[in-house]
């Protein structure tokens, strides 16, 4: 599986795809379940428990599970993921294989919960897509050990960071990925 992870965070994107919620169809698909608390309003009480809010075309999502929005952590995944690819002599074998299974598991996690759910060649082809993003946008130096993607990876790829990021994907819920704090 490691090797897998490892090959998969190093191939180059097909069509790119995009880690996305279609919020559209989330309230088309949960129509008897939406609430109208005010004219122009539209919310959505989802398990997780999340909290949907549409007012015309502006949407706010709100994780309320008290381990933070799922979408969010797939984010910094992604960003650790592409410092360890960026700079891959830093990190030891065990921290790139933790990295890439992390990665692996948000991208499944995303791709399970959004709407609509995500083809195995689309979770595959969106974090392909993200990681590229994430590289272009660090143009990391490997011989600058103090940058913060690379500290942070570091960070995530210790036992408590996965221990956290195990809870954040333990319940499944729409992967919501704002506000990212």
């Amino acid at each position: 599986m490691r090797a897998l992870a490892l090959a998969l965070m190093l191939a180059t994107p097909a069509a790119a795809a995009e880690f996305a919620i279609d919020y559209d169809r989330l309230f088309a698909e949960h129509a008897d379940a939406v609430l109208r608390p005010a004219p122009g309003v539209e919310r959505l009480e989802l398990p997780g428990p999340v909290i949907v809010e549409r007012r015309g075309r502006r949407i706010r999502a709100e994780d309320q599970s008290g381990w933070g929005p799922a979408g969010c952590a797939l984010r910094r995944l992604v960003v650790v993921a592409a410092a360890v690819q960026s700079c891959p002599d830093l990190f030891t074998v065990p921290q790139r294989d933790r990295a890439a299974g992390q990665l692996l598991r948000g991208v499944d996690f995303f791709a399970e919960n959004t709407v609509p759910p995500m083809s195995p060649e689309a979770r595959r082809s969106a974090m392909l897509a993200a990681l590229e993003r994430a590289r272009g946008r660090m143009a990391l130096d490997s011989r600058d050990r103090d940058s913060a993607p690379l500290a942070f990876a570091a960070h995530i790829a210790e036992d408590a960071s996965l221990r956290r990021f195990a809870k954040v994907f333990a319940t499944p819920r729409l992967p919501v990925t704002e506000p990212c704090r």
